[in-house]
C-alpha cells in the first residue's frame, strides 16, 4: 500500500492549526452529509463545508475538527468540470495536511458511461500523486451491496431498481467494473466476494497483487457488515479511498486502535439557540419513490403540505406571496410545513414531457426546479424564524444550502443511517437535515423533527 503507518506520528495534535486526520470530497450535499454523519456517529468531530471557501475562512471554520467533508456538487457537472472541481477541493484540503482522503460518491453509483466518477477518481489520484485506490460503493446498512462486480439495491439489480428511472442519472448497467472502466483510462479490476470473505489479511494481499499487476482502481465486493470490516482493515493504510459513506462506520475504530484518534478536541464553534417554539420547514424536491411515501406520511400526520406544480412554479404562475404567508403562519404557530414538487410518479413523467416540448433537458429541468424551490425557501426564512430546516433530494439540498449561504455545518449523530442532524454555521444558524431522496423510512420526517427538538443532544459527541 502507498502509505507507511510507521511514518505517521501519533503525537501530532488534531487542532485547527495542525493536521486533519481525514478529509473527503463528496459529489453532492446529501452525500457529504451522509458520510459526515457516519463519522460523527463514531465520535469523530466532523465539519461539512460547502463549495470552496477562501483559505482564511476554511482555516477558521475547520479549527478544532478531526475530519472535514467538502460538498462539491460535482455529480451533474460535465466530467471535465467535475474533475477540475475535485482537484481544487483537494488542493484546499491539503492546506490542513489530512492523513487520509476519500472521494465520496453515492451508494447507487449515480453515473452514466461518460459520467463523473471515473474522471473524479483520476483527478484525486493525480492531485495526491497516488497510483492506486479502491472503489467501494456498497452500503449494506441501507441495502446497497455488490457481488461479483454487480451492484444491488435491496436485492434488486441496480438496473431493475427505481434508479433505472432516475431523472438525472438513470442506472441501466449494474456491472460497475464495466461502467467504471468506461469512465477512466486507468485499469479497473475486481476484488470479488471470495477474497473479501477470506478476511482482511487475504484481501490486503489480493489488492497488493492486483496493484503489482497494473490495476489502478479495484472495485470491491461487499455484502454485509463483516465484509465491510474486512475491507476497511485491508485498505486502512491507503492514502486515498473512494466510495460510499460505509467507510465512516468502521475506519474510526481502526484509527483509535492505532492511536490516531482520541476523544480530545478543541472548543468548537458555539451554536445559536434554536427557535424551539417554531415549526420546521420541510422541502422535498426529490421525486424518488421513497420521498413520495414520506410526503404522504407527512400529510397523513397533520403536516400542511403545499404541492407546487413544477410548470406553474417555473413560469411564475404560482402565487408566491400567498405561499410565503401561509408557510410563515404555520411555522410561526409552531406547526411544521412541507413544500413539495412531486406527488406521484405520473406527475414526474408529465412534467418531463412538458419540459421536453419546450426544449428543456431533464438535468436542466431538475436544476431549475431546485433553484426555484431554494428561492421560495429564502423568501420564507427571511421573514420568519424557524425551528429547523429539513430538505429531501440532492439537487434541492445543494440549491437551498447555497441560496441561504449556509457555508459550513457542524455535524451531529445520525437520525437514520446516512442522515445526520447538522447545524449551520453560516447566514442562517439553524438545525439542518439534508436527506438523499432514496434514504429514510416512511416516517422519517417525524423522526427528523423530533431530532431538531433535541438538537443539543444530537450535536454533543
Amino acid at each position: 500500500m502507498s502509505s507507511n503507518p510507521a511514518s505517521i506520528s501519533k503525537s501530532t495534535p488534531l487542532d485547527g492549526s495542525g493536521q486533519l486526520l481525514f478529509a473527503a470530497v463528496a459529489d453532492d450535499d446529501t452525500g457529504a452529509s451522509d458520510l459526515a454523519g457516519m463519522l460523527a456517529g463514531q465520535g469523530v468531530h466532523t465539519l461539512l463545508v460547502l463549495d470552496l471557501p477562501s483559505p482564511t475562512q476554511f482555516a477558521e471554520w475547520t479549527r478544532g475538527y478531526q475530519a472535514v467533508v467538502m460538498a462539491e456538487g460535482t455529480r451533474n457537472l460535465a466530467p471535465a468540470a467535475a474533475a477540475e472541481r475535485t482537484r481544487a477541493a483537494i488542493q484546499l484540503l491539503q492546506t490542513r495536511r489530512p492523513r487520509f482522503f476519500q472521494l465520496k460518491y453515492c451508494s447507487t453509483f449515480d453515473s452514466t458511461p461518460d459520467g463523473n466518477i471515473g474522471p473524479s477518481i483520476n483527478a484525486a489520484l493525480d492531485e495526491l500523486r497516488e497510483n492506486f485506490t479502491v472503489a467501494v460503493p456498497a452500503l449494506p446498512v441501507n441495502g446497497r451491496t455488490t457481488y461479483q462486480g454487480y451492484h444491488f439495491v435491496h436485492q434488486q439489480l441496480l438496473s431493475d431498481s427505481s434508479m433505472r428511472e432516475h431523472p438525472l442519472t438513470p442506472m441501466t448497467n449494474p456491472n460497475l467494473v464495466e461502467l467504471l472502466g468506461q469512465q477512466t483510462k486507468r485499469r479497473v479490476g475486481l476484488a470479488s466476494y471470495q477474497a473479501v470473505q477470506a478476511g482482511a489479511g487475504v484481501l490486503k494481499k489480493h489488492l497488493e497483487d492486483l496493484r503489482a499487476g497494473g490495476v489502478s482502481v479495484v472495485l470491491v465486493d461487499c455484502l454485509d457488515d463483516e465484509h465491510l470490516e474486512n475491507i476497511c482493515r485491508a485498505v486502512a493504510d491507503l492514502r486515498l479511498i473512494t466510495g460510499s459513506s460505509a467507510f465512516g462506520m468502521k475506519l474510526p475504530a481502526i484509527w483509535r486502535e492505532r492511536g490516531l484518534l482520541t476523544g480530545e478536541s478543541l472548543l468548537l464553534t458555539s451554536l445559536s439557540s434554536t427557535a424551539a417554539d417554531k415549526g420546521c420547514l420541510l422541502v422535498a424536491g426529490s421525486c424518488s419513490a421513497v420521498t413520495l411515501k414520506q410526503n404522504v406520511w407527512a400529510a397523513e400526520h397533520g403536516i400542511m403540505v403545499r404541492h407546487l406544480h413544477p410548470p406553474r412554479l417555473l413560469t411564475g404562475e404560482v402565487d408566491r406571496a400567498e405561499i410565503v404567508a401561509e408557510a410563515r403562519g404555520e411555522l410561526g404557530a409552531g406547526r411544521h410545513y412541507l413544500l413539495a414538487t412531486s406527488s406521484a410518479a405520473d406527475d414526474v413523467r408529465q412534467v418531463q414531457k412538458w419540459a421536453a416540448a419546450g426544449g428543456v433537458s431533464v438535468p436542466a429541468l431538475g436544476g431549475a426546479l431546485a433553484d426555484a424551490l431554494a428561492e421560495l425557501v429564502l423568501e420564507v426564512v427571511n421573514g420568519q424564524s424557524i425551528g429547523g430546516l429539513i430538505v429531501a433530494g440532492g439537487e434541492t439540498s445543494g440549491a437551498v444550502c447555497r441560496r441561504l449561504e449556509l457555508g459550513a455545518m457542524r455535524v451531529g449523530r445520525n437520525i437514520e443511517p446516512g442522515v445526520p442532524l447538522c447545524h449551520s454555521l453560516g447566514r442562517f444558524r439553524v438545525p439542518l437535515v439534508l436527506k438523499s431522496g432514496n434514504f429514510g423510512s416512511p416516517d422519517f420526517y417525524g423522526k427528523a423533527v423530533e431530532a431538531v427538538a433535541l438538537v443539543g443532544e444530537y450535536l454533543t459527541l
